[in-house]
């Protein structure tokens, strides 16, 4: 996920109170690319390489329009979207604390201390 998308669809979902973009920015920032896996399923079926940038739009376009349906409530939209946006950001944060520290590599010997050959 490179920045820009990922700071548009924070503003979007927090903004505007969109399920749609507030689901892709928590999808994102936790490592699953939506849009990625898209245009994978558009690759294995041999799609042109403007499908693979027109379609997405298009179907995250028609689900963004959509959740005026779905979701008559503005203030539950507003709390959905904002339960996503920073329920991810808390889990992210949760998950960077507890993993692991990564394992160090080995010194390397000291130059003066090798055997002679």
């Amino acid at each position: 996920m490179n920045l820009m998308s990922a700071l548009s669809w924070l503003w979007r979902a927090v903004r505007g109170q969109s399920v749609t973009f507030a689901a892709l920015f928590a999808c994102g920032l936790l490592g699953l690319s939506i849009i990625g896996e898209f245009r994978h399923l558009l690759a294995r079926w041999h799609a042109p390489w403007y499908a693979w940038i027109i379609i997405p739009m298009v179907a995250i376009g028609y689900l963004a329009k959509q959740e005026s349906k779905w979701m008559p409530e503005v203030d539950t939209r507003r709390k959905w979207s904002r339960r996503l946006v920073f329920g991810s950001i808390a889990i992210a944060l949760l998950i960077a604390w507890l993993r692991p520290e990564p394992a160090l590599p080995p010194a390397p010997a000291p130059a003066g201390l090798s055997s002679p050959g």
